[in-house]
């Protein structure tokens, strides 16, 4: 019999391969990495300094946290393709911000009206712009929807897991120790005391909102400056009037009791505030005090001005009260990093803030430094008019406060709806409100016509003028939009002069108007053609920042040339100068112009690009970025004499920088002045 045997054959089982999991527990760090590479180029263009190292740091430790956090799911995948999506939209977001506005979007503007869901045009136009940029940040969602299969993580709670967790730990300690190293200016800038783009360029989109949401929960943290006047031990006592060897120096002071102030301080933070201002020096009466004393004042911020859109045959209102009154040839409105919100509240009180939230905080607080109040406190009829909606930015409540009966666009002002909507229509439905005012009055206007976007289709008060802007010889479109829509401002002013002067009372009133930032709106090439300058890096440029404070009443005889280098926050203390109003000099940040003290314009560009806390003075102008002091051709300085004076300018701004925010952020006035603006305390 025949026997068969079956051998079952040997199965052999191949080895697995060994999984490298740490190609998955690096995928976080490495999306936040390109993240933020992405949107720093996009938005700066390429550059590699220390900042690279911050963001490296960073998105090493919250990369490695995220990775910690996602092996405590089953479903690892589905939570990582969600983390993607999230952080693709909050930079993607950021960087349609930035396009639109070239500054990034701050959370503490989220409860206020924000520009990106008000305008959609802009946020459409923004979308279009950056969707190349929007795709190339969707590579790392691409990437993982086509290799997940092959992302590994470590098991929960395993050695390995507590590992990375360990890691994410050490790494951002690290972070946080280099952070604490670095000089006093970048420890500003981390805190916020600098425009919110600088932050970014410094630190990376995620550290400037966890800061800012940090300090919106706990408060900022407070950075001690040395105040640039401490060694002037007999200014603490400042009389109202200097004996000068060729005159009687008078001072605009209202003779404040310092010593009693610092003596009851309520907490250390204002008793340097009292100790910085005791010693800061008061601004001299001058030939130019009381000039337009008893006139009426009609002061406007328009709103995306650029002096370079006026046109004299076109504009011949405007091009007569740029050329035949004041004419401030220095003139220049850096950006703070609240766009309108920011350059209006500098116009407005004499004081600057780097955030949207002046005018909401200003709602609250004692404003006695505002243009309305110094107005009011003087007997004059004040009112304020804004065509767009008067919550925006919570106007509604920071312009009453600032000394104003307040009207805006359907809220009293019952304006035709357009986008924007006219600034000669909103004059011809106002006028009526003050002409016949039976004392002095002041009247402050906001206007809108010359908002972005410059596009005949994204601007309709551009639109309406197209055909008188066709043969300027101009050839680039956006440049003739943005004059075709201001011509909606000359059009306002022109009709305002003629009903004063049939009024009679033309010649008894002062017209004065400051932009509340420049045109971002517009391209690099047609901003190049509006100015005269290169486009290379042109947001970059002081120069780009220039534009012209006017100030014009028809009864001067002969324009007057000021060469002094001027900021907007020092609009308020030349204007109650020159119409001789009684004010506390000494706790403005800005200095009347025609006063012997020294003006600083400080000159923050938009994107940071061009550096923040450069300034400009009589003898010169410093770069921040390049720590370079180039002398005016009215420089008095010896070479030995620069570093010191730069040195002791620097200090000075610093201490602005520090104290013309703590004076809204600590309610500083209310420990000076009562409701009436009467000092609290005044010298026997």
């Amino acid at each position: 019999m025949e026997i068969t045997y079956l051998v079952e054959e040997d199965i052999i089982k191949e080895k697995p391969k060994k999984e490298n999991k740490l190609v998955g527990i690096l995928m976080m760090p490495l999306v936040i990495f390109y993240l933020e590479s992405a949107t720093r180029f996009f938005c700066f263009g390429f550059s590699v300094n220390k900042s690279f190292v911050f963001i490296l740091l960073f998105s090493l430790s919250f990369g490695l946290l995220l990775s910690s956090v996602i092996m405590l799911f089953k479903k690892r995948n589905f939570v990582i393709g969600l983390l993607l999506l999230l952080l693709i939209l909050f930079y993607g977001f950021n960087i349609v911000y930035h396009s639109i506005f070239h500054s990034f979007f701050s959370w503490s503007t989220l409860f206020m009206a924000t520009d990106i869901t008000d305008f959609y045009r802009e946020a459409i136009a923004g979308v279009i712009d950056a969707l190349p940029k929007i795709i190339t940040i969707l590579i790392p969602l691409v990437l993982f929807l086509l290799f997940k299969k092959k992302v590994r993580l470590f098991e929960s709670f395993s050695k390995k897991h507590l590992l990375v967790f360990v890691a994410a730990f050490l790494s951002a300690t690290l972070t946080l120790s280099l952070i604490t190293l670095i000089d006093n200016n970048k420890k500003q800038l981390l805190a916020l005391q600098l425009d919110y783009s600088e932050v970014v360029k410094s630190f990376g989109l995620a550290i400037a909102n966890i800061e800012e949401g940090r300090e919106l929960i706990f408060g900022a943290p407070k950075i001690e400056v040395k105040n640039p006047y401490d060694v002037i031990i007999t200014l603490s006592n400042q009389s109202d009037v200097t004996l000068d060897i060729d005159r009687l120096i008078f001072y605009n002071t209202l003779n404040i009791d310092f010593d009693k102030l610092i003596k009851n301080a309520p907490n250390d933070t204002i008793k340097k505030m009292h100790e910085y201002f005791s010693l800061n020096p008061a601004s001299d009466k001058n030939d130019f005090t009381g000039y337009f004393a008893g006139k009426n004042l009609i002061f406007l911020t328009l709103e995306g001005f650029s002096s370079e859109v006026i046109i004299p045959e076109l504009m011949p209102t405007l091009y007569k009260m740029a050329t035949e009154g004041f004419v401030f040839t220095n003139s220049y409105s850096g950006q703070w990093g609240g766009s309108t919100a920011s350059g209006e509240y500098a116009n407005l009180t004499g004081n600057f803030y780097t955030s949207a939230s002046c005018l909401r905080k200003s709602a609250s607080t004692n404003t006695y430094s505002a243009m309305g109040n110094m107005f009011k406190r003087s007997g004059y009829n004040t009112y304020a008019f804004h065509n767009w909606y008067g919550t925006y930015y919570d106007r509604d409540s920071s312009h009453p406060n600032f000394g104003y009966k307040y009207k805006a666009y359907k809220m009293g002002l019952n304006l035709k709806y357009y986008w924007p909507t006219s600034d000669y229509e909103m004059a011809t439905i106002t006028i009526d409100d003050y002409l016949n005012s039976n004392k002095p009055f002041h009247v402050y206007y906001l206007t809108l016509s010359g908002h972005t976007n410059y596009t005949w289709g994204g601007n309709n008060m551009a639109a309406r003028h197209r055909n008188e802007v066709q043969n300027i010889g101009i050839t680039n479109e956006n440049v003739k939009a943005i004059i075709a829509c201001n011509m909606e401002v000359e059009n306002m002013l022109t009709y305002l002069v003629e009903k004063l002067d049939a009024a009679g009372k033309l010649e008894d009133t002062v017209f004065a108007m400051n932009c509340d930032h420049y045109p971002y709106g517009l391209p690099d090439a047609a901003l190049a053609e509006l100015y005269g300058l290169e486009a290379k890096d042109i947001r970059a440029n002081i120069e780009l920042y220039k534009n012209q404070f006017i100030l014009w009443c028809a009864s001067m005889e002969k324009p007057i040339v000021v060469d002094t280098p001027v900021a907007a926050y020092d609009i308020v203390p030349t204007l109650a100068n020159l119409f001789g109003l009684e004010y506390e000099s000494k706790v403005i940040t800005g200095t009347d112009v025609f006063s012997s003290k020294e003006n600083i314009a400080i000159i923050n560009t938009l994107t940071g690009s061009g550096g923040n806390w450069n300034w400009k003075t009589i003898q010169g102008t410093y770069y921040s970025v390049t720590r370079k002091f180039v002398k005016s051709d009215n420089c008095t300085l010896e070479d030995d004499e620069i570093e010191g004076y730069v040195a002791s300018v620097n200090n000075r701004v610093n201490a602005m920088r520090k104290y013309s925010m703590d004076i809204l952020d600590y309610n500083y006035y209310s420990y000076l002045f009562d409701s009436n603006g009467k000092p609290r305390y005044s010298k026997e």
